[in-house]
């Protein structure tokens, strides 16, 4: 227990020194008691918990299940049995990177709930994800070309650069894999290329969840893949 509330100071202190990733989950007292029990949950990577969680249907973006969403037990098997590491690991990404409290212009399309609601990762709302990323990580090398072996032209922690990310636009220079490494390519301030590890960045998770109040409670109401991705 110890250990886990060590790991959750470290995730909520990610604010401190990040501008760009601000967490809204102390806005509202029940919300944050929800994400810290998902947050156990996902660590632990209990799936019958993790029902608990869900809205009775939850959008997903595989196509899988159809309108209106998959059932609880469709979306435990179709992301967290037939593809689980990448799945826990993507829920884990977006509870660590928090929420941003925004009122839902739709709140009764499809799932009906309450209009106030989270979504994640927080710093969705501060990136064009077609034009601009965010390092996700503390002095992260840029390099000038995409290789371990090429020179570090300067590092980052937690800033947004300019990319051409856009995937059915961008050039082949873009995104490469070399040394084992996804790299991608970012225009900095100075309008010189550089490289960093894809890992590191906003652009590795394509995922968004969204959790909403139904009928008093809390429930994760979609797991989905970004537009455009």
């Amino acid at each position: 227990m110890r250990n886990f509330i060590y790991i959750l100071i470290g995730f909520l202190g990610l604010n401190t020194n990040a501008q760009l990733i601000n967490d809204e989950s102390y806005l509202d007292l029940e919300f944050l008691k929800f994400k810290t029990e998902l947050l156990h949950c996902v660590i632990q990577k209990d799936k019958e918990k993790l029902k608990g969680f869900l809205a009775n249907r939850v959008l997903e973006s595989k196509d899988t299940c159809g309108y209106p969403g998959c059932t609880k037990d469709e979306f435990i098997k179709y992301y967290f049995e037939e593809n689980s590491e990448e799945s826990w690991k993507n829920m884990l990404t977006i509870l660590r990177f928090g929420f941003s409290r925004v009122e839902d212009e739709n709140p009764n399309n499809i799932i009906s709930h309450d209009k106030i609601i989270f979504q994640g990762p927080s710093y969705l709302k501060k990136v064009d994800r077609d034009n601009e990323i965010i390092v996700i990580g503390e002095n992260v090398n840029i390099r000038e070309k995409p290789s371990l072996k090429g020179k570090v032209i300067r590092q980052s922690s937690f800033e947004k650069f300019s990319c051409d990310c856009n995937i059915i636009t961008m050039k082949k220079s873009t995104y490469q894999t070399v040394d084992g490494i996804n790299w991608l390519e970012i225009k900095l301030k100075s309008g010189q290329a550089g490289y960093i590890s894809v890992e590191l960045t906003s652009y590795s998770l394509i995922k968004e969840m969204t959790i909403a109040k139904i009928d008093g409670k809390w429930k994760i109401i979609s797991f989905f893949n970004s537009p455009g991705c």
